[in-house]
């Protein structure tokens, strides 16, 4: 027993120790660590537990931020502690594993090797080498704990263990949403057991309900509530298929791992025509066909690790609430596999015992292939099975090394996904920090082509543009969107940008439509409407078929009431050939209305 467990420790350790000396991301790590100012005072302690996580209202994980005080307060911003954390969880959640299959099977070997495979795979390197993966290894301890704690209750009547169990649930649901997935996978775990009537199953789980309540009611009270949801059914069908056909991936990634990389996602399907939906879609069904075709030839147990894979991907599968990385994009990152590869691992090793116990049968205790004793050399499987450990360790030690350069890992990533707009975004902000401005611009720019909406990416690309002295082509960005919640951000930014802008006009510098719309719309949300006409009528002075500025001089003369200047602005503009949608509709309708006058 010490000996495998120190073997866990020992090959975790070596899998993911070059991460030791990875620094804080640009990411989430900046987000939650670097620049939030709730975790350097304990003082901060009860507002810890009355926000969301990322102060919204989505996510509620207290414990998470609380590790992290914890953290700040003993070392400070020296991001090796919090590193070597996140190490010591996931090989405390290895030997969980190892225990928790153990009492699964009554089979100490296949409990050990899915603690090995659990430690050592490189699937788990997203969660492990990233310290935004806080969440998921902490909330993983106390599920696990929680499962076997059940077990021990449930298997040997230890009282003892209800209540740390309703304890341990409780801990896990405050460091992760998805650790409420655990009592449904008890429930398909109960139906293993034929000899106690579901009235006597049922009443075990009354715990698992009440903290669940319990949880719910102080989200509610909080005002933590809120899902992301599809728009409409058809964008809600799509977005599972596309989940699907992640899935079909993640299975091939538990045997074949050669492209791991950070932030995996895809964009979601526009239509079920696509040739990858019908592949998804074709591919799911003949797998359900076949489980329900040999589903009397298949072992209980295999369809309990079945149910359970699912249920620990249900909460990412776009049906619970829709989880991206930007419009369009569904998020399929690795660490959702991180509790979900557990039955996938004992199945493989259950199959390895399987085909090792058959290899020596004589001929007579066995049909089929397998028909003949050692049909493949016993040292032979030895050396296969050996060589595909050594290959997912020295994986799981190359995304380690790439995880303690976030460069290299946000190039890596952007090599199989040059489309993803979050990593375009954080490659920017690195390149800013790299003092690289023109590297940066060109992600930003990249950003907002894969979503064009996101003000974020605009500020930044405008951020970026103004480092370079592009000042009206910074302001274009500034004045695109609405900046939200970067409002007084934006507006220091835009004032500073507009003073070089006329120190460039006194000097005798000249702009095309384009640079003049800008100034327009600047002095327009200034509330400096003259300005913004003057602005505007430049603009359509250089180019007469400039909609934008045709639409917003018919908008400001509507609302100083100069209704033949706004007669005359929405008419020049229906007559362009350029005009949106919107914009003939909406000068349609209010020439009417001015008409009717």
């Amino acid at each position: 027993m010490l000996a495998r467990v120190a073997v866990i420790i020992v090959l975790g350790s070596i899998a993911y120790s070059c991460m030791l000396s990875a620094p804080f991301k640009t990411m989430d790590d900046r987000i939650s660590i670097t620049d939030n100012p709730t975790i350097k005072s304990t003082a901060n302690i009860p507002e810890i537990f009355r926000q969301g996580y990322f102060k919204d209202e989505y996510y509620y994980r207290p414990l998470v931020n609380l590790s992290f005080m914890g953290e700040y307060r003993a070392f400070g911003l020296t991001p090796f502690f919090y590193n070597l954390d996140n190490l010591i969880l996931h090989i405390l959640n290895a030997l969980l594993v190892f225990l928790l299959v153990s009492r699964l099977t009554n089979n100490m070997t296949i409990g050990f090797w899915t603690g090995f495979l659990f430690v050592i795979h490189p699937v788990q390197w997203e969660a492990v080498c990233n310290i935004s993966g806080r969440a998921i290894l902490m909330s993983a301890f106390f599920v696990l704990s929680s499962f076997f704690l059940f077990l021990e209750f449930y298997k040997n009547r230890r009282w003892i263990c209800l209540p740390l169990m309703m304890a341990t649930f409780s801990l896990g649901l405050l460091c992760k949403e998805s650790a409420g997935v655990l009592p449904f996978v008890i429930v398909s775990y109960l139906f293993l057991d034929k000899t106690n009537p579901w009235a006597n199953k049922l009443k075990y789980l009354w715990s698992f309900l009440i903290v669940i309540v319990g949880y719910a009611l102080l989200r509610h009270h909080l005002g933590i509530t809120k899902l992301y949801h599809a728009n409409d059914p058809v964008a809600f069908i799509l977005g599972f298929v596309t989940f699907l056909r992640s899935v079909i991936t993640d299975l091939r990634l538990f045997v074949f791992p050669i492209d791991l990389h950070f932030d995996r996602c895809l964009p979601i399907f526009r239509s079920l025509s696509y040739p990858s939906a019908i592949f998804s879609i074709v591919f799911w069904g003949m797998v359900l066909m076949a489980l329900y075709y040999w589903r009397r030839s298949i072992a209980p147990f295999i369809f309990f690790l079945i149910s359970w894979f699912v249920l620990e991907l249900l909460p990412v599968s776009q049906l619970v609430s829709g989880i991206g990385v930007g419009a369009g994009h569904a998020s399929t990152a690795e660490h959702f596999l991180y509790l979900a590869c557990i039955p996938v691992f004992i199945g493989i090793v259950m199959a390895f015992q399987r085909v090792y116990e058959l290899n020596g049968l004589y001929e007579a205790e066995v049909i089929g292939p397998f028909a003949h004793k050692n049909f493949i050399k016993p040292l032979l499987l030895k050396f296969l099975a050996g060589g595909f450990l050594m290959f997912l360790l020295l994986t799981a030690v190359e995304q380690s090394i790439y995880a303690s350069s976030e460069f290299n890992m946000l190039k890596r990533s952007l090599y199989f996904e040059p489309d993803n707009p979050r990593i375009q975004s954080a490659m920017g902000l690195l390149s800013v920090f790299r003092n690289d401005i023109p590297d940066a611009e060109k992600h930003f720019r990249a950003a907002i082509k894969a979503e064009p909406l996101n003000p974020t990416y605009h500020i930044s690309l405008g951020t970026a543009l103004c480092q370079q002295r592009k000042w009206i082509e910074g302001l274009e960005q500034f004045v695109a969107f609405d900046p939200v919640k970067d409002k007084a951000l934006v507006e220091r930014q835009e004032k500073l940008t507009i003073e070089h802008i006329l120190q460039q006009l006194r000097q005798g510098k000249t702009f095309d439509a384009r640079g003049w719309l800008a100034i327009g719309i600047y002095y327009a949300k200034a509330g400096q409407n003259q300005l913004a006409i003057d602005a505007f009528l430049k603009s359509v002075s250089s180019n007469p078929g400039q909609t934008d500025s045709w639409f917003n001089l018919g908008s400001i003369y509507e609302a100083e009431k100069n209704w033949p200047a706004a007669r005359k602005a929405y008419t020049t503009l229906l007559q362009l050939h350029d005009l949106t949608v919107f914009q003939k509709d909406f000068a349609s309708r209010h020439l009417a209305a001015m008409d009717n006058r």
